[in-house]
């Protein structure tokens, strides 16, 4: 079994999901609120970080 990563097969899933996020959208399966809470989980807030911690950006 090869677990290489593979680029081009990550983009494809990526736009897979973009595309699949849209038709939910335009059906009225989902709203932008929900949408933005589940992909928003690996959305980094406003904040510099070091090796001592973060802090807000101002």
């Amino acid at each position: 079994m090869d677990d290489r990563f593979d680029a081009k097969e990550r983009a494809r899933e990526k736009q897979w999901s973009r595309e699949k996020d849209d038709r939910s959208l335009a059906h009225g399966e989902t709203s932008a609120q929900q949408l933005k809470r589940e992909c928003g989980y690996f959305a980094f807030p406003r904040v510099r970080m070091t090796a001592r911690g973060s802090k807000p950006l101002e």
